[in-house]
């Protein structure tokens, strides 16, 4: 054995015994006041998904809209109590203080001097165009186009300043233009405008998988399957985040990341379903809590499928579950009922005057055989020799879809449907074009959860303007009604007029059944008790919006 082969076994006995040594106090903490097992510095936390993209520009998936809370600027977050904080912009635009004109037809978008992308370029008005140009591009594989559509125009004389020109009133501007729900943070123009053509470059672009931002953190890898990596980014314009870095670990079960938490591997579980909470309250140095949140379960139909067609069938299935009895079992109770698409709990212009669809097995059966479908010899009905079958499609990863598919499947089969399960990995379930299985319409029913925000209108996902693969209605909802009153709600600021509107929404969604509103959620999310400054957004980029003042 040489002498350099000695000192370094020396050296390597003497870390082994140095770390063997770490004072921990009587409450088990160390002499800095952490737990033996946190990482100073780094935020290590699962998702049960890989991402398809991770730019939210092509990609609704929850996994890419939570690391653009990282990654990206928006004009806006939203807070711990769904109200709008200043991102990239210095102050909310209003009517108050003159950034939004009376007729809401202009808005004035002022920027924080000394933004940075991450290779180190300003960020200016420029950008903010730029994404608009983007999104309207229709060889460009987006996520949606609503809002951005109304825009005219964008003067950007002041490189601070974006003043957007609409061609109407397009009430949800916060939320939707260069914001969370829209999809699409601001993007470089210095990077992306060569890609932005007329042969779809920009969907199959390098920048897809590895992006420079603006956001507190920048991206250093992607092991597809595995993690993602993030670091801080030193000249974030509120100045350096408190983290070093965020390992983004991708685990498909939620057991295995209740595992790791309890070992320590990880510090976070976030969109966890009710199943592990037990184990997850059980783990010592976690905190958990179970906000309500803008997560709601729904039951989709294909209205172009013809067995959708009559609105007694769809409403024979929705009698036909048990709403109750399932969110007891599937969310062990943490969840809130709700016949339409706005919260009872936090639900800015929820009404509960509409038609209820209580559990009743006996009105499904007489709705079904007013339709003509009539039970067959082997239990199951018949129209025009025609039986009552479908198949019920969720994402292969989510345990919830799983759970909630078994449950329909017994229910719908008690009153005479045949139900077939199909599932598709998510990556595939989510695919933003005419490839994946809801945008394309390739499925019967589907189950998964929406986030959304706290805005009412949902008319990018139920607007009969707003047909897949060009928008995000993939239910093909086309109610004549229910499209005026979204519209009528976009186009007025005068608040008591817009609840009216969706009042209506929720009165047409309620009586027509293009989908089962199972339950808006009260979400677990368990994390080491070092993790400083979290707090929980109910919102589309649940559970984060503050990453710059995450400390561990």
């Amino acid at each position: 054995m040489t002498t350099a082969v000695r000192g370094a076994l020396a050296l390597l006995a003497g870390a082994a015994i140095l770390l063997g040594c770490t004072k921990i106090d009587a409450t088990g903490r160390t002499a800095a006041g952490r737990h033996p097992w946190t990482i100073p510095g780094v935020l290590r936390m699962a998702t049960n998904a890989d991402p398809k993209s991770l730019d939210p520009v092509l990609a609704a998936s929850t996994p890419t809209l939570e690391l653009s809370a990282f990654l990206f600027s928006y004009t806006v977050f939203y807070d711990d109590h769904a109200r709008p904080v200043a991102d990239a912009v210095r102050e909310i635009p209003t009517v108050a203080n003159g950034d939004v004109s009376r007729d809401g037809l202009t808005i004035r978008y002022k920027l924080r001097p000394n933004m940075k992308w991450h290779d180190g370029a300003p960020l200016t008005c420029a950008d903010l165009r730029f994404t608009w140009h983007v999104v309207m591009n229709p060889h460009n594989n987006v996520v949606t186009t609503d809002g951005y559509k109304d825009i005219r125009d964008v003067d950007c004389r002041d490189p601070l300043v974006a003043v957007v020109h609409m061609k109407k009133l397009y009430a949800p501007f916060l939320q939707q233009l260069w914001s969370v729900n829209g999809n699409a943070p601001i993007l470089p123009e210095h990077l992306l405008a060569k890609v932005n053509d007329d042969r779809g470059s920009f969907n199959t672009a390098p920048y897809q998988s590895a992006p420079i931002g603006s956001g507190p953190f920048r991206f250093v890898s992607w092991s597809r399957g595995s993690q993602v990596v993030l670091r801080a980014f030193p000249d974030y314009y509120r100045g350096r985040p408190k983290l070093d870095e965020v390992i983004y670990k991708i685990m498909p079960d939620e057991n295995t990341m209740a595992t790791q938490l309890a070992t320590h591997e990880i510090d976070m579980v976030f969109h966890g379903t009710p199943a592990i909470l037990p184990r997850l309250q059980a783990t010592k140095g976690v905190t958990v809590v179970t906000p309500p949140v803008y997560l709601y379960d729904h039951v989709d139909f294909n209205l172009r499928r013809p067995i959708f067609g009559d609105v007694r069938v769809r409403a024979a299935l929705e009698d036909a579950l048990d709403r109750p009895a399932m969110l007891a079992r599937v969310r062990h109770g943490l969840g809130d009922l709700s016949n339409a698409d706005e919260s009872p709990a936090i639900g800015q212009a929820y009404t509960a005057d509409v038609e209820k669809h209580p559990y009743d097995p006996a009105r499904a059966r007489a709705l079904l055989d007013a339709a003509g479908w009539h039970v067959g010899r082997d239990g199951i009905r018949v129209k025009d020799g025609a039986r009552f079958g479908f198949t019920i499609s969720s994402a292969t990863e989510s345990t919830t879809g799983k759970q909630i598919e078994e449950l329909v499947q017994q229910y719908w089969h008690a009153v005479g449907a045949d139900v077939t399960v199909k599932n598709a990995p998510t990556p595939l379930m989510f695919d933003n074009t005419a490839n994946g299985i809801l945008q394309g319409g390739h499925y019967d029913v589907a189950t998964f959860g929406w986030f959304a925000t706290a805005d009412p209108d949902d008319s990018a996902i139920y607007s009969s303007e707003n047909f897949a693969p060009h928008g995000q209605n993939a239910l093909f909802w086309n109610d004549p009604a229910a499209t005026a009153a979204m519209n009528a709600g976009l186009s007025t600021i005068d608040w008591p007029r817009r609840v009216a509107a969706y009042h209506i929404v929720q009165q047409r969604f309620a009586s027509q059944v293009p989908s089962i509103i199972l339950w808006f959620a009260h979400e677990p999310e368990a994390y080491n008790d070092d993790l400083k400054g979290f707090t929980v957004t109910p919102v589309i980029t649940t559970p984060f919006w503050n990453t710059w003042q995450l400390s561990i």
